[in-house]
C-alpha cells in the first residue's frame, strides 16, 4: 500500500526547515572499503528542496549536525554535513532552495 508523503518535517541541528516539497534520501553511494567491512567512503545523501530559508544558508555550508525526518513515511535521523546550498527562481514565480547534505557514518 502506497505511503501518503504529507505532514513530513525535516530538522537539521534543531533548526526546522520551512516549506519542504521534496525530499531524496540516496542511503550509501559507493561500495564498502574491504571484502569483510561495512566501512565505505561514501555513506549517502540527502537533497531537500524548499520555499523558504528561514534556517539554512551559505554560513551553514560545512557543517554536521543531525538531520531528522518524521511523517509521511520518511522517518530517518543521521549525521549530515551541508555540502552545498543553491537558490533558483523565475521571475514572477516563487523562489526554490536547494540543500545537499553528505550523510557522515560515525
Amino acid at each position: 500500500m502506497a505511503n501518503p508523503c504529507t505532514g513530513v518535517t525535516v530538522t537539521w541541528g534543531g533548526l526546522s526547515l520551512e516549506e519542504v516539497v521534496d525530499v531524496k534520501i540516496t542511503a550509501g553511494g559507493s561500495l564498502p572499503i574491504g571484502r569483510d567491512s561495512v566501512i565505505s567512503l561514501d555513506a549517502g545523501t540527502i537533497e531537500i528542496l524548499s520555499l523558504s530559508t528561514a534556517s539554512l544558508g551559505l554560513s551553514q555550508r560545512g557543517l554536521k549536525k543531525t538531520i531528522a525526518f518524521t511523517g509521511g513515511g520518511l522517518t530517518c535521523s543521521t549525521k549530515a554535513i551541508l555540502q552545498t546550498f543553491a537558490t533558483a527562481g523565475k521571475v514572477n514565480d516563487v523562489a526554490r532552495y536547494t540543500s545537499t547534505f553528505k550523510i557522515v557514518m560515525e
